[in-house]
């Protein structure tokens, strides 16, 4: 089991329920959780993707389950921010509703900086909040903006598609906040945010599913001048079919060389009953000066890539799971990665991630460049169930000015232990992404903090972010299935594993904590690592 060092544990508070600050908006209410914690202030450089302090090196949020708690009212899920520098660890939990819910709060997060205050804001999604307003479990987002002293509780915003501005109206499982993906794609500065409601109902096709973008300004996020994008309109390729789930994935990044970034929108479960030769698709939309292009959108199915596999024995299902975009041969456009780690080869659910090229003629199935554990040079070997392109992060991990990607395969088993997981560097390179050199981790890995151990699920939870405000970018990489000494069988506290970037790729690091180093007087996260907050986000 996980040796989590003492002085990584946070330390307890007095249980006082007025140490928990609370803030209501829209008849919402957020609570937070402040525990001191020591701190020596640092000052980093270089790019920074989940800042929340500004002091150039970043913070890290990840989700857990509140599993033990003595909060003032239920938690409806947990999220916990560890700041670099920063004297506190922040707990933001939601209250779950007399109508009661699902704990979804938390599930999915995002970074990105709404005002371009040079503060990192987070992006907080909880898709079956309920609406007092429509009276229905539909979701909503919270978005808590950055400042020097960390994140700002009291400027926190909510935002569901009973808010002001907000395209659509809450309905039933809408599932808004599902999908998170922060990015500038109208060239202002300031980071719009892509949100995702795959349950959305588009007249009366169900789960059909849409996405809503919000755009950053002096103020941070608003409702004003949103867009609403659904497979019903003319612009988006395809058509709003009951179960397409448009809008279950989402990334944004600069697929071409313009200032604007662009906006890929995952369907994993297109075309899932009605093809048998694969499913899922990727919409790529183009960003404008005034936001997303309503015209030039191209996809690609996951069908259509049958044919790159090589064999007759595979096939992609639910392409799209994950999503990223990075700059992966260094030509200044960003390549489109999508995970599908329940493709086929032959087995089942073994995984694959699908490149595409950054250029200005968008997504096309006959430029894809496959990889999996089949791939010259990726680790491992497919196996069923492994779901490798369940999580993805990019980022120039070895200072080469070129993208690399990091893969996670949390299904994966070592040797008898199943679903301990594993992940897989892949290089960037001057002609794409490449398995040459790539590099493979799991914790029977020297150096790598704990012990394989099954139900793990190392690479459950992936990012890559600047951890030493210096050099190449670095990697986070979760465990939220890993037991630790006084968790009870079956109910893991989770932890997350650190790893530095260098010019030979990835180097692991002795530093670890679970969620149960990160108890406190009012709650004990489980599972803790579930999601991280990223520009982007994705996974199962």
């Amino acid at each position: 089991m996980l040796a989590v060092a003492a002085s990584l544990v946070v330390g307890a508070p007095a249980g006082a329920a007025d140490e928990v600050r609370t803030v209501t908006r829209e008849g919402i209410t957020l609570q937070v959780h402040r525990v001191a914690k020591a701190t020596t202030p640092v000052k980093g450089t270089g790019q920074t993707r989940s800042d929340f302090d500004g002091d150039g090196v970043d913070d890290i949020a990840a989700s857990a389950d509140p599993f033990a708690h003595t909060m003032p009212e239920s938690p409806g899920g947990l999220v916990v921010v560890r700041y670099s520098s920063a004297p506190y660890v922040d707990y933001y939990t939601s209250f779950i509703s007399p109508a009661g819910g699902a704990v979804t709060f938390g599930e999915i997060l995002a970074a990105g900086d709404f005002n371009a205050d040079g503060y990192d804001d987070l992006a907080i999604g909880d898709a079956s909040e309920y609406d007092p307003t429509a009276k229905v479990h539909a979701g909503g987002v919270w978005v808590v903006p950055g400042s020097a002293t960390g994140l700002a509780i009291g400027s926190a915003k909510h935002f569901s598609q009973s808010s002001p501005g907000v395209p659509g109206d809450s309905e039933k499982e809408d599932g808004f906040g599902s999908a998170l993906a922060a990015g500038d794609l109208n060239g202002d500065g300031r980071d719009d945010l892509a949100i995702g409601a795959y349950g959305e109902a588009i007249g009366s096709i169900r789960e059909a599913g849409a996405v809503t973008v919000l755009y950053g300004g002096v103020g941070g996020l608003s409702g004003t001048g949103a867009q609403q994008l659904h497979q019903d309109q003319a612009a988006v390729p395809g058509s709003a079919e009951r179960g397409d789930h448009f809008g279950w994935t989402l990334a944004i990044g600069k697929v071409n060389s313009n200032k604007y970034a662009d906006l890929v929108i995952g369907a994993p479960q297109e075309n899932k009953s009605s093809s048998p030769t694969g499913s899922g698709m990727l919409t790529l939309m183009w960003g404008s000066a005034s936001g997303v292009k309503l015209s030039g959108a191209t996809s690609v199915t996951g069908a259509a890539l049958r044919k790159a596999t090589g064999r007759s024995d595979s096939y992609v299902w639910d392409l799209g799971m994950a999503l990223a975009i990075g700059d992966v041969n260094g030509d200044g456009s960003g390549e489109v990665i999508a995970g599908a780690p329940y493709a086929q080869s032959p087995k089942g659910n073994e995984g694959m991630v699908a490149v595409f090229p950054g250029n200005s003629t968008g997504l096309s199935s006959g430029a894809v460049k496959l990889f999996s554990q089949r791939t010259a040079g990726v680790p491992g070997s497919p196996e069923a169930g492994d779901l490798f392109g369940a999580t993805l992060a990019v980022g120039d991990v070895t200072g080469d000015g070129r993208a690399d990607v990091l893969v996670g395969a949390p299904g994966e088993a070592i040797g008898t232990k199943a679903e301990a997981g594993t992940v897989a560097l892949l290089k960037g390179s001057a002609s794409g992404l490449t398995g040459t050199g790539a590099q493979g981790f799991d914790q029977d890995h020297a150096i790598v903090p704990g012990g394989a151990e099954r139900g793990d699920r190392f690479g459950g939870a992936v990012a890559i972010l600047n951890l030493n405000g210096a050099g190449p970018l670095d990697a986070v990489v979760t465990s939220p299935g890993e037991e630790v000494s006084g968790d009870s069988a079956g109910f893991g506290s989770g932890s997350v594993a650190l790893f530095h970037g260098g010019s030979g790729g990835l180097v692991p690091q002795s530093t670890s904590w679970s969620g149960l180093s990160m108890r406190t007087d009012f709650v004990w996260p489980k599972w803790y690592g579930r999601r991280l907050a990223t520009p982007q986000t994705g996974g199962l």
